[in-house]
């Protein structure tokens, strides 16, 4: 199972080990380095008290061995030792300890002035050797006579001493960071799932928060207050599409029983009728009425069902649009025609004011249907008598239409509910003329053509439905 736990608990335990592996072994070779380092040190000490202490006396070299620091080649456990040597290999003295054994010689003169390196003694133990050149001294009772034997090369001198102390620290040294390094891996692999299990605490707490939201519980929300700053803006975008969420299924909950509440009537008239015309099958007339009837009732019902389908069709993305230039006066002229008949016998007059010689780039059949719906609520919910006025401008290059008509009932607070599917202003719903999907199947072809259809109620009772957005050719 791909967790984000699991791969940041492994990664955080391999990354600490090899963060504590590398860690100790640079500490080990630092120490390591420092004790050679200081073990060395000791040896030249004593190879340079050697050398200083070494005199050419006539024709032999005499090393003092009365001083106190040379004590170590005396001992019997563990003693140290030394041999010097002229150029051509000819040992001239040695140390009691190494008695007729011989070092090696292996110097390799640096900037230095000595070479050390590891070496088994004579006594089968491993040691660590320095090797250094220098001229001896000559006594002061040969120095100015000259017939003394005076040595002109080098004289090559190894001390060698038990590196048993040094290797005890060293063991000692790799010991103590193995330890180390073994409760450090055992803490590390205790303690990175505490903290990785503590630092996604408010993950868990965000899944189990989510865990318990249901198509009923929408209304709650994800608290920002106090998580982390990394989890912030995911709350805050879940909060924003739980309250889409919330939206859309109020919006179908309030759909569903508003297609309900507008099949019902219909649905019951249908079956008024046929109870009535199966009653009396004899009265023709009655049962012509009754198809009659009927005939209206479908056709209402077909015109609901079609709005709808409409509206879920340019919801979902699945209406073509096909741009091409319009003529705006004539399509209005023609629709206006249209209901001629209508707003003559309720002595409502129309007047078109359009640019004869701009075209919009649009699609005709959609801009069509808007301005039906438009034109046909405004002659429905005009008073007898009133005037309506269809304008189409031009405002640079974006066309508007502009389609306004006195209203006596309509508030402010109702301009938002115009476009929601099966609205009236009427509490009790009885227009049979409309449906109430005009405006909202104007409103989704308008946001399908790209354009903005939006309604503004003048201080004088006048409402304006204003059509924009279109491009001007």
């Amino acid at each position: 199972m791909n967790s984000i736990r699991r791969r940041l608990t492994l990664s955080l335990l391999i990354g600490f080990c090899l963060l504590w592996a590398v860690g100790g072994n640079i500490l080990y070779l630092v120490i390591r380095t420092g004790l050679i380092k200081e073990f060395d040190s000791s040896l030249q000490a004593t190879a340079e008290g050697l050398s200083a202490a070494t005199e050419q006396q006539k024709q032999v070299v005499h090393v003092d061995l009365a001083v106190d620091v040379m004590s170590g080649f005396r001992r019997d456990r563990l003693p140290d030792y030394f041999q010097a040597r002229l150029a051509d290999g000819t040992t001239i003295t040695r140390s009691p300890s190494l008695k007729d054994a011989d070092l090696p010689d292996r110097v390799t003169p640096s900037g230095k002035g000595f070479a050390c390196w590891n070496l088994v003694l004579p006594d089968g133990r491993e040691g660590r050797a320095i090797g250094i050149q220098f001229m001896p001294q000559l006594e002061e009772e040969v120095r100015d006579q000259p017939d003394a034997l005076k040595i002109k090369d080098p004289v090559t001198l190894v001390v060698a001493r038990h590196r048993a102390m040094l290797d005890h620290q060293l063991g000692f040294a790799a010991a103590a960071i193995l330890l180390v390094g073994a409760v450090l891996a055992v803490a590390t692999v205790i303690g990175v799932p505490l903290i990785v299990g503590r630092g996604l605490r408010p993950l868990d707490t965000l899944a189990g928060r989510a865990a318990s939201i249901d198509a009923k519980s929408l209304q709650l929300r994800f608290p920002t207050d106090g998580l982390p700053v990394e989890l912030r803006p995911i709350c805050q975008q879940l909060n924003g599409l739980l309250a889409r969420l919330q939206l859309s299924f109020e919006r179908e909950q309030r759909f569903s029983a508003d297609v309900a509440h507008e099949l019902r009537t219909p649905i019951a008239e249908l079956r008024t009728l046929s109870e009535v015309a199966l009653k009396w099958p004899e009265d023709s007339q009655a049962a012509r009425h009754a198809f009659q009837d009927a005939l209206a009732i479908a056709l209402e019902m077909e015109s609901i069902a079609t709005g709808l389908l409409g509206i879920a069709r340019c919801e979902g993305g699945l209406v073509s649009v096909c741009a091409e230039p319009v003529l705006l006066a004539p399509l209005i002229d023609e629709i206006a025609d249209t209901f001629s008949a209508k707003a003559k016998t309720r002595q409502i007059t129309f007047s078109v004011v359009a640019s004869v010689d701009r075209h919009w780039l649009t699609d005709p059949t959609l801009l069509r249907g808007i301005l039906i719906n438009l034109l046909s609520n405004a002659l429905q919910y005009s008073p007898a008598g009133s005037h309506v006025r269809v304008s189409a401008l031009a405002d640079g290059e974006i066309g508007r239409v502009l389609v306004s008509n006195p209203t006596s009932d309509l508030m402010a607070e109702d301009l938002p509910h115009l476009f929601e599917r099966f609205w009236q202003k009427d509490p009790s719903r009885s227009s049979t003329e409309h449906s109430g999907l005009g405006l909202a199947l104007s409103q989704a072809y308008a946001r399908a053509l790209g354009l903005d259809l939006r309604a503004e109620l003048s201080g004088t009772g006048t409402i304006t439905f204003v059509l924009s957005g279109a491009q001007l050719q």
